[in-house]
């Protein structure tokens, strides 16, 4: 590892969609040179049909479980489209909804025609902002009546864990596949900004949301020439435990545990120097 001090760093937030770019614009706007790198591209579902036939039977289910705000919006979209011309169709108000934190639970709020009329499980405290599907089994066993009919909306591909103890409690599961995640492939201007960061002796703090996004970023890097070793001496940012064990497991020994929250990642990085008067960075000028 290079020796850097505690100087300042070009934050690469990797969460796809909307909630990435978004938390990327709040840290520019609280002074830090942050830039959206996503890890996947999310596309729609390899079979469209099977999603609407679940939609079409959401009261059939007595919890629908959201494991990502990624795995929200995609339903949410599909439902639209499914009940367009009918804005009286909502959501089954017996049909409670679990989030696996808090951005699953806001997007949930803000997307799902009739979700604040209905029950919502999420994660309470500190482990509704890292998330994370064991946090949601804690707060499943707190319920006075345990789910019979669960629906769990995901990717097409993800961890089992969450099925499995719902299967082996005793729940009937079924699963809509709301999306698929590809790899991303960063274009010439990102790497540009990465470049220059380097070039000026910066360093990189990578910011990952998920234990599928280290091996992602870590392919990302190898294939760039002469960046591989910038991504091993990044420091690594952890919104979760598990994730963090990914991290460390891959030999990297600068993990910082914060939160999905601009302040709580401001927290976890050096200071940043302020900028020269009417100082342009190479961020603002590619974004």
């Amino acid at each position: 590892m290079t020796d850097h001090g505690d100087q300042a760093a070009l934050v690469l937030v990797t969460r796809p969609q909307e909630t990435g770019s978004k938390l990327a614009a709040r840290l520019r706007d609280a002074g830090r040179d942050a830039l959206w790198w996503p890890a996947f591209d999310l596309l729609p579902p390899e079979d469209p049909f099977a999603l609407k036939a679940r939609i079409a039977r959401l009261a059939d289910f007595d919890l629908v479980i959201f494991v990502s705000p990624a795995a929200v919006h995609a339903f949410a979209s599909a439902f639209r489209r499914m009940y367009r011309g009918t804005p009286q169709h909502a959501w089954p108000r017996a049909t409670r909804i679990a989030a696996v934190g808090a951005a699953t639970r806001e997007a949930a709020l803000e997307t799902l025609p009739g979700a604040r009329e209905a029950t919502i499980i999420c994660p309470a405290g500190d482990t509704a902002a890292e998330g994370g599907t064991e946090a949601l089994v804690t707060a499943i066993k707190g319920l006075a009546a345990r789910p019979q009919s669960v629906l769990v909306v995901r990717a097409q591909r993800g961890r089992q864990r969450l099925l499995e103890w719902l299967q082996g409690h005793g729940a009937g599961v079924e699963e809509a596949v709301a999306y698929r995640r590809l790899p991303h492939e960063p274009g010439a201007a990102p790497w540009a900004v990465v470049q220059s960061c380097l070039a000026r002796g910066g360093r990189l703090a990578v910011l990952y949301t998920s234990t599928e996004a280290v091996a992602v970023v870590a392919q990302q890097f190898a294939r760039e020439p002469g960046h591989a070793d910038a991504w091993a001496d990044a420091i690594a940012l952890a919104v979760h435990e598990r994730i963090e064990r990914e991290l460390r497991g891959r030999g990297f020994t600068d993990v910082r545990r914060c939160a999905m929250d601009v302040a709580s990642i401001l927290q976890a990085l050096p200071a940043a120097p302020a900028p020269p008067p009417s100082a342009t960075t190479s961020v603002d000028l590619l974004l």
